[in-house]
């Protein structure tokens, strides 16, 4: 009598389907990593210099998002 692999697979621990979740979720981390980093680097520029105060925070998440879009771009012409 032959056993059923598949009844006895745990979904839970389906590589397959973590590894659907690596590339958005390497996509998202490369956005928001970018925009934190660029928000937070800008933040301490304008705490230096206060008589700029919004124009470092708005360049530096304009910027962190820019190098986020960079990787994205970069990352999937790496994908074929």
């Amino acid at each position: 009598m032959k056993t059923d692999k598949n009844r006895n697979r745990d979904p839970y621990n389906d590589p397959g389907l973590l590894a659907s979740f690596a590339v958005p979720g390497q996509m998202i981390a490369y956005i928001l990593g970018g925009a934190a980093l660029g928000l937070i680097a800008g933040h301490f520029i304008d705490d230096a210099l206060p008589a700029i105060a919004p124009l470092a925070t708005f360049l530096g998440l304009l910027l962190g998002l820019a190098a986020g879009v960079f990787l994205i771009v970069r990352f999937v012409s790496s994908l074929k």
